[in-house]
């Protein structure tokens, strides 16, 4: 007789199939048809490496004799020209190529960030760009074309194809409705991420920064919230700028007997919504099979308690403890 699936592993597919679901949205934005949505050229390759550096290659339409080709992100109103370099294949085609480097306009970006020699760097506002080329002939006349997005080149790895980048704005590559390439740039909602878990003896100690706020909404404490009757024990946070430091003692979760318990970790925000404490964003594509943390024993002071705790991520990526007190004796 075929065993039943038990509902923790219905749970988790069901989590999977709306992850990828929401993966695949991510690079789906529905927007209205431009009037320069034709005619189009497709992609040979259209990547960001590092979230910010993309990598650009098409070939020349046939019956144009290019003498130059530049990349337009925009309208046709005031579009950043990302210059082509235009090289002869041993087939007889020519493709025309070019890197540049694309950064939040809104962000406080470094201009001394490092960028590769020969490869311009361009501060864009958030929204949608949509792509365009343009070919020059030896007599000046332009053809501009609608860029599609290039085709996939390889299934899906471990990794997902735009790293996350760290001063929480998002540069990526998205399509519209009608097949057409954009690159989509922005900044996300406050996060509390996850940067260390340390499990001693008596505490665990947790350590993490807010992500997309303000200097002053960096305060506030971690808060603890049982599951079973939404039980909420709140624990005071050590802030250094915009990282936090808590130490998480086995009486911080109270007594609750043997049964095992399941405690939600978030972070306390004067006048705003808590935030959920979650993982350090990252680009593995199946987080859960990558970050796995042990199970411990939590003494009390003077040992007369013991707490058996597992931390670990949720199939959304927040933090949360597994905890139980082991029977008297043990």
């Amino acid at each position: 007789m075929r065993q039943l699936p038990t509902p923790h592993k219905v749970m988790r597919k069901g989590y999977d199939v709306v992850r990828s679901a929401r993966s695949r949205l991510d690079s789906l934005v529905l927007v209205p048809p431009s009037a320069d949505d034709w005619p189009r050229v497709t992609a040979e390759h259209l990547s960001l490496l590092d979230g910010r550096t993309l990598n650009f290659c098409v070939r020349v339409p046939d019956g144009i004799s290019a003498s130059a080709a530049s990349l337009l992100l925009g309208g046709s109103s005031s579009p950043v020209v990302v210059p082509l370099t235009l090289v002869q294949r041993s087939d007889g085609s020519v493709e025309a190529t070019g890197t540049a480097v694309l950064d939040l306009m809104e962000a406080d970006a470094d201009p001394h960030r490092p960028v590769p020699a020969g490869v311009r760097r361009f501060l864009l506002a958030s929204g949608q760009w949509r792509l365009s080329a343009v070919f020059t002939d030896v007599s000046g006349q332009e053809r501009r074309f609608a860029v599609a997005k290039a085709p996939r080149l390889m299934a899906d790895g471990p990794t997902v194809p735009e790293p996350v980048r760290a001063d929480g704005t998002y540069c990526r590559l998205i399509a519209s409705g009608t097949g057409r390439a954009y690159v989509s740039l922005g900044r996300g909602d406050a996060e509390a991420e996850l940067l260390t878990v340390r499990i001693g003896w008596t505490e665990v100690t947790i350590e993490g920064r807010l992500v997309n706020a303000a200097a002053d909404e960096c305060h506030g404490d971690i808060e603890l919230v049982r599951r079973n009757g939404r039980v909420t024990r709140v624990v005071p946070a050590t802030w250094r700028g915009d990282t936090f430091v808590s130490a998480i003692r086995a009486a911080d979760f109270g007594d609750f007997g043997t049964k095992e318990q399941i405690f939600d970790v978030r972070l306390q925000r004067p006048r705003r919504r808590s935030l959920k404490v979650s993982r350090q964003r990252t680009d593995v594509r199946n987080p859960r099979d990558v970050f796995r943390m042990p199970h411990r024993l939590l003494t009390s002071e003077g040992a007369a308690a013991v707490l058996r705790i597992n931390p670990y991520y949720t199939p959304v990526g927040s933090l949360a403890f597994r905890a139980a007190h082991l029977p008297t004796g043990c």
